[in-house]
């Protein structure tokens, strides 16, 4: 199975560090990527919180391919219905034209927080926004009319413009890529039973068999079981957490525990996510990862190698990743698709 992997860079910070800190971090691991012959570098879109620097993926993708030479950039994604679909399209295939094919643009409507109040045109574009939004998108890249006689300019690059993914997280969403022919990009809270029977949905109403479906990790390697368990537990934290909670424009539909029912939560959430992702000793990372990708379906890996208060070691985890953890998986997945299917009896 041929498979194509990445780092998401997440721009997020740790407590003391300053914007710029941030940045120079991202650009950083995204020159480490390339030079380390990473596939993929995917950035991120997020407004207003202080936990993350990433109000442009689409800025950011630009500047990063300015700053490598080899490896594909990606957004993971850009909040659609938030833009104008068309200038979208523009920018995408300006940075298509200018990188030489090295751009891919992903594709969501991402949480109903306040940047939809703010910059968008309110909860009812969060809600109902996506799909018109997707075909204006492709009807712009594939270089039909926007608007009476216009087209947007530069044209595609190829034919249908740079690779589209749209971010998978409801029927709906799995309906709308597979109606267009995109692969999906998948995040953290989907296990591999969960992506592959989005996968099998997908390809039931009629998506390509072989769409290069992505999805997103957590990845680390450490020297022990406890040592990934206390990550795992920071990811939870975080994941419970629910940044900007209160600006949700839609209600929430509980109270966040405290107290011992935080605890029990944490720990359900540390289970899932310790049984999930690539997250322990080499051996660990090697057999997880190779096991999603072959039993998923995806053909595309994000892995997030920035942790939660430690994001001063995803340099050397991004290179362990890139030397160790990456070389092997390659080897299993090839070993796995050389092996005989057993004879029938």
């Amino acid at each position: 199975m041929d498979a194509r992997f990445g780092v998401l860079l997440s721009s997020r910070r740790d407590g003391g560090q300053s914007d710029a800190d941030v940045l120079d971090r991202t650009v950083s691991l995204a020159r480490q990527a390339d030079a380390l012959g990473l596939d993929d570098v995917w950035v991120t879109e997020h407004h207003f919180l202080d936990q993350v620097v990433a109000p442009s993926a689409l800025a950011l993708a630009a500047y990063l391919l300015g700053a490598t030479r080899r490896v594909n950039v990606g957004t993971a994604v850009t909040l659609l219905p938030l833009h104008s679909p068309t200038h979208v399209a523009e920018q995408a295939a300006l940075l298509d034209h200018v990188s030489g094919g090295r751009f891919t643009l992903g594709v969501g409507r991402g949480q109903p927080l306040a940047e939809y109040e703010v910059i968008g045109r309110g909860v009812d574009r969060w809600r109902t926004g996506l799909t018109g939004a997707v075909e204006e998108l492709l009807t712009a890249l594939r270089g039909g009319p926007v608007a009476e006689d216009l087209v947007i300019t530069p044209g595609p690059r190829t034919a249908g413009g740079p690779g589209v993914h749209v971010a998978a997280n409801s029927e709906e969403s799995v309906h709308l890529a597979a109606a267009h022919g995109l692969p999906m990009l998948l995040y953290f809270d989907k296990d591999t039973t969960a992506k592959s029977e989005m996968i099998a949905e997908y390809r039931r109403v009629g998506g390509p068999v072989d769409a290069d479906h992505a999805f997103a990790v957590f990845l680390a390697v450490t020297e022990s079981e406890a040592e990934a368990r206390a990550l795992m537990r920071d990811r939870a934290r975080t994941v419970v957490g629910a940044v900007n909670r209160s600006r949700h424009l839609v209600p929430v539909s509980r109270t966040p525990p405290t107290g011992a029912a935080l605890e029990a939560v944490l720990d359900t959430v540390t289970d899932r996510l310790s049984s999930a992702h690539p997250v322990g000793t080499l051996d660990v990372c090697v057999e997880r990862l190779a096991g999603e990708i072959a039993a998923s379906g995806c053909t595309r890996v994000l892995c997030q190698v920035e942790s939660p208060g430690n994001t001063a070691d995803a340099e050397r985890q991004l290179r362990l990743l890139a030397e160790a953890v990456i070389p092997r998986v390659r080897a299993a997945l090839a070993t796995a698709h050389d092996r005989p299917a057993p004879a029938l009896r």
